[in-house]
């Protein structure tokens, strides 16, 4: 065997563990998708605009928001349209900054009853209530974390 073969052979050895490590780092790495105005990791609730409207952030599912109160200033820094408001049918924006790739599923009544009234995406946002029908907003009463769903989401 030539040193040229030998060394070679080290090379491809090389580039192929490097390419082995960095692939199963990024295979592993957990995912994490800001949506607007959301801290990392929340599921976000807001009173009419994701801008100027006040917010509650949920870390996990709650099955009844009627204890819940918009308590996160606006986006834009000042109070926020709601800031102190009851949180329960009261949902007009929402944003999704799941780490870990959860759906935001939004329920019509507590404890997940009367239907789905809409759903977000991790990493996205339905940004005010000009953009979602009439018929979702302000009807929100719990939020229930699900993994990847076949359902369509904002």
């Amino acid at each position: 065997m030539s040193k040229n073969t030998g060394l070679r052979r080290r090379i491809a050895a090389v580039v192929a563990s490097t390419t082995l490590l960095f692939g199963a780092g990024v295979a592993t790495a957990g995912t994490a998708s800001a949506g607007y105005g959301c801290p990392s990791g929340y599921h976000c609730a807001f009173s009419l605009y994701t801008y100027s409207g006040a917010s509650h952030h949920y870390f996990n599912s709650d099955p009844n928001f009627t204890d819940d109160v918009f308590d996160h200033h606006a986006v834009r820094g000042d109070w926020g349209y709601g800031f102190g408001d009851t949180v329960n049918d009261k949902v007009s924006a929402a944003s999704n900054s799941s780490t870990g790739g959860y759906e935001s599923h939004y329920y019509r009544d507590i404890n997940y009853g009367g239907g789905l009234a809409f759903c977000v995406n991790p990493g996205s946002s339905i940004d005010n209530f000009t953009d979602m029908p009439v018929d979702q907003q302000n009807v929100a009463s719990s939020l229930l974390l699900r993994g990847t769903t076949s359902v369509h989401c904002y």
